[in-house]
């Protein structure tokens, strides 16, 4: 196994273990869930703390979301295109919110995304979403980035504990989003 294939699987191993013991997870947990000696483990990572960080990072990571978001059938209405986007969304702010809770929880500082700023949106994922779109901008009457945004507001106060909004579906998001940006043509509104 090359060093980044075994550095990844370590990762994959300790995730669920970082969501249940949070920081107090210990490596010798890490490498056992991994399969590994714990000396192996530090051989790929040097301190408990680049482990911790190398998860962050994983879970952080759009990639995986993006590249589902590219599978999705671009025959679908734009209604389901945007249903199924939605919902991988919610999957991977979930997974992002959850982690920041436990670490919240234990104490930890709060993780960044060293890609991006705090708070600014993920280019690859807007990108994503703007494709999914596609030929029905036209159909509606605020800029796509303006629709992607209120999508992604939606998405993340919806799966976030200390919003308001309740556990919204995906479909329900979309619903929202498009009847209030879609061009109603046949009530005379545009």
């Amino acid at each position: 196994m090359s060093p980044e294939d075994r550095r990844s699987a370590i990762v994959d191993a300790t995730i669920p273990l970082l969501r249940e013991h949070g920081v107090g997870l210990t490596t010798r947990q890490a490498a056992e869930a991994s399969g590994i000696a714990e000396g192996t483990l530090f051989k790929a990572f040097g301190t408990k703390d680049e482990l911790v960080q190398a998860c962050v990072s994983a879970v952080f990571d759009s990639t995986p979301a993006v590249a589902e978001l590219r599978g999705i059938d671009t025959s679908l209405t734009l209604d389901e295109r945007l249903t199924a986007g939605v919902g991988v969304m919610q999957r991977h702010v979930e997974r992002i919110v959850g982690l920041i809770s436990v670490l919240h929880h234990a104490g930890a500082p709060a993780p960044v995304d060293a890609k991006r700023r705090r708070g600014s949106s993920d280019p690859a994922v807007d990108a994503a979403l703007t494709d999914l779109i596609g030929p029905d901008a036209d159909t509606l009457r605020k800029p796509v980035p303006e629709v992607i945004a209120l999508l992604q507001l939606l998405t993340l106060s919806s799966v976030h504990p200390l919003m308001s909004t309740g556990h919204l579906d995906p479909a329900e998001i979309v619903s929202v989003v498009l009847d209030g940006t879609r061009h109603h043509t046949d009530r005379g509104i545009r």
